[in-house]
C-alpha cells in the first residue's frame, strides 16, 4: 500500500473502545470493519476543501473519540496501545550488532541518534546496532514488535524535513534501564498536511542483561493516545 495508505491502516488499527471513563458511558463498542471501510471511502481524496469532511466522516466511524480526547489526569497516562498489523514479518537490520556496551556507552549513542538523528522522524537515524531485532516499542497508540517493523512505520509517519525532536536529558538508571525526556512536533506524511504540536516523552529503554541489546523501547506522552489521533485527522493550511 501507499505511505499515506499504510499510515491510516496503522492508525486505525490503534483503535480500542472507549471505557466508560472516557465516555461517560458504560462503555462503546469498537467500530466493526465495514464501518471504517464505508468512512474512508466517503472520505476518499481530494482538494483541500475535503479535508475537514474527510475528518469528520473519519471521526464520526470511531465512537466516542470527540469526547475521549478531551482525557486528562491518570486516563491521560493511560496507554491505548494496540497490536498494529500491516507492517510485514521480522527481519534482521542493519549490520553487526554492538554487543555487551556499557549502559553509559549506549546512552551516548542514544542521546546522539535522537538529537542529531533525530531518529524518532528518521528511521536511518536510529542505531539498530544497538537493538535486538525482537525489540518491542510501545507508546500510548501502537505496540510494535520487531525492530524491521518500527523502522518501517517511522518511514511513513513524521516528514522529517518538517518536524523536529529536541532531547532534553537522557540518562542510566541501571545497568539494564535507560530513560530520556525529549519534545517534538511535525507534519505528518498524509495528504490533508496534519500538524502535530509540541509535546513531551518520556522514554525508557530496557536492556538484555546478557547481550546489552535493547530489548524494549516506550514512550510516555504528554497528551494521550486519542488526543494524537484527532490531532492525525485535523488538516492543516
Amino acid at each position: 500500500p501507499s505511505p499515506s495508505l499504510l499510515l491510516l491502516l496503522l492508525l486505525l488499527s490503534s483503535i480500542v473502545p472507549p471505557t466508560a471513563e472516557a465516555t461517560g458511558r458504560a462503555g462503546c463498542r469498537a467500530p466493526r470493519p465495514g464501518s471504517l471501510r464505508t468512512a474512508e471511502k466517503a472520505a476518499g481524496g481530494g482538494p483541500p476543501a475535503l479535508a475537514s469532511r474527510r475528518r469528520a466522516v473519519l471521526l464520526s466511524a470511531i465512537p466516542g473519540l470527540g469526547a475521549a480526547a478531551g482525557l486528562s489526569g491518570a486516563a491521560r497516562a493511560r496507554s491505548i496501545g494496540f497490536p498494529v498489523a500491516p507492517l510485514g514479518n521480522q527481519a534482521h537490520v542493519g549490520g553487526e550488532k554492538r554487543t555487551n556496551l556499557p549502559a553509559e556507552e549506549i546512552r551516548d549513542i542514544l542521546g546522539e541518534s535522537i538529537s542529531k538523528g533525530q531518529y524518532f522522524i528518521n528511521p536511518s537515524g536510529m542505531p539498530v546496532e544497538i537493538f535486538s531485532d525482537s525489540c518491542r516499542f510501545k507508546d500510548p497508540t501502537t505496540d510494535v514488535v520487531g525492530l524491521s517493523r518500527y523502522v518501517k512505520a517511522l518511514g511513513v509517519l513524521f516528514d522529517p524535513k518538517r518536524s523536529t525532536v529536541v532531547l532534553e536529558d537522557v540518562r542510566v538508571l541501571t545497568p539494564t534501564r535507560i530513560e530520556a525526556t525529549w519534545t517534538q512536533e511535525g507534519y505528518l506524511k498524509l495528504p490533508w498536511n496534519p500538524y502535530v504540536p509540541k509535546y513531551t516523552s518520556h522514554t525508557i529503554w530496557e536492556l538484555d542483561p546478557e547481550t546489552s541489546l535493547i530489548t524494549s523501547q516506550e514512550h510516555q506522552w504528554s497528551i494521550s493516545g486519542l488526543e494524537a489521533l484527532r490531532e492525525t485527522f485535523t488538516p492543516h493550511a
